[in-house]
């Protein structure tokens, strides 16, 4: 009897020792560093789940394995996108566990989520007092930074963040947003560089270097970049996109055209492939294509204004007045204060001969944009055509004063 007695406090001792190892090491799944889990959606929740369940099975239920259990459940449905279910399983983690930095940082991700910033940067914001060097706190509190485009208000976090863990490419790129947003573009570009010299697979640090160095011109450097993101990353569509338009820069046409192809196949929902693609089919004089470009983007998204436009120049510019005048009202719709549109309209209108409604959007196109000669010249052009020299003389007179260089007004005055 002895011997069986001895038999089942040995076994019990290695359940209970084994049932500990799993919850260590469940924890440590869970706390996981930035290097290797930058950002919460990137943390094992899973296998942290089925290290607690094991656990659980072997005697260890006290509330810190449940309230562990309960965390790790919310943390699976964030990353999964089921908020309401997260929220559910966090209120449990909170009611065993009490207040904690790691519980808080997700509930503040979740409202995020949610697009409950206040309650966000609240959360985050008692997480951060309870530990202030909190990695993915610091990160959580820089991307809110971010979605408000305050550059400065993430450095705060992300230089701290830098020091904590100088070796993590995903903080080197957000910080490379944050100089970005600041103006510091030159201490960007290195940031950019840094993560991705520090993970080979870091495809986003060269888009954003790519977009960079293309904002400020410089389009060979920017294929570049673009060229590593597409090898890195070739289903990334940002990646199509960005080389495309860099090739369209340094006019390799059939290149760009592919790109931009392939960036459309790759992001079946996203119309900013095939705008690009419309704008290069427009300037290679391509309008009747680059109509049917439009239309298929725009039934993609219908939503912007810009694509909106874009369609009624290209209707105009193949003299299809009609269906440019509509176009043009559909991005006012979306757009009222659009100048451009509203320019186009009255452009449209003249040439259907509605004076009286072409009047009165030129007009408008010339209120909206104060340094823009065009609606005054095309309101000019007008008058003109109607014998009004005397009205017509004052348009030619006031797009002559925004734009001094116009030769076209200097001929009619």
């Amino acid at each position: 009897m002895l011997v069986s007695a001895l038999a089942a406090l040995g076994w019990a001792g290695a359940r209970d020792a084994r049932s500990r190892d799993l919850v260590a090491e469940a924890r440590a799944r869970l706390e996981a560093p930035l290097a290797d889990a930058p950002g919460i959606d990137r943390i094992q929740a899973s296998t942290a789940i089925s290290l607690l369940s094991r656990a659980v099975e072997l005697g260890e239920g006290g509330d810190e394995v449940q309230g562990l259990l309960a965390y790790a459940r919310a943390l699976e449905d964030y990353q999964r996108g089921d908020l309401i279910l997260a929220e559910g399983e966090l209120t449990s983690a909170w009611h065993r566990l009490g207040r904690s930095a790691d519980v808080n940082v997700l509930a503040a991700a979740v409202a995020r989520g949610r697009s409950d910033r206040a309650r966000a940067e609240t959360l985050l914001a008692e997480a951060l007092s309870m530990d202030p060097d909190h990695p993915h706190g610091l990160l959580l509190a820089a991307d809110l930074a971010l979605d408000a485009d305050d550059g400065e208000g993430a450095l705060e976090h992300l230089d701290r963040l830098v020091e904590i863990a100088p070796r993590v490419a995903a903080v080197h790129n957000r910080r490379g947003l944050a100089r970005e947003l600041a103006g510091r573009l030159d201490s960007a570009e290195d940031d950019y560089l840094r993560a991705a010299q520090l993970d080979h697979r870091a495809h986003d640090a060269w888009i954003n270097l790519g977009r960079l160095r293309r904002r400020g011109g410089r389009h060979e450097a920017a294929l570049d970049a673009f060229d590593r993101a597409v090898r890195v990353a070739g289903t990334d569509p940002d990646a199509h996109l960005g080389r495309g338009l860099s090739r369209a820069a340094l006019g390799d046409v059939e290149g760009a055209r592919s790109d931009f192809l392939r960036a459309a196949e790759l992001a079946p929902n996203d119309a900013e492939p095939l705008l690009a693609l419309g704008d290069l089919q427009r300037d290679l004089g391509e309008y009747t294509t680059a109509v049917e470009t439009y239309r298929s983007a725009i039934a993609r998204e219908d939503a912007d204004a810009a694509s909106w436009l874009k369609l009624g120049n290209s209707l105009a510019l193949l003299e299809r007045y009609l269906e440019a005048s509509r176009a043009f009202r559909a991005a006012i719709r979306r757009a009222p204060d659009l100048a451009a549109a509203h320019n186009g309209l009255g452009a449209s209108l003249m040439h259907l001969g509605r004076t009286d409604e072409a009047i009165l959007a030129l007009d408008r196109a010339a209120t909206l944009d104060a340094r823009d000669p065009n609606p005054l010249l095309n309101l000019a052009l007008l008058h003109q055509r109607s014998g009004e020299e005397a009205a017509a003389r004052e348009a030619w007179a006031r797009a002559l004063e925004r734009d001094p260089e116009s030769e076209i007004a200097r001929r009619h005055l």
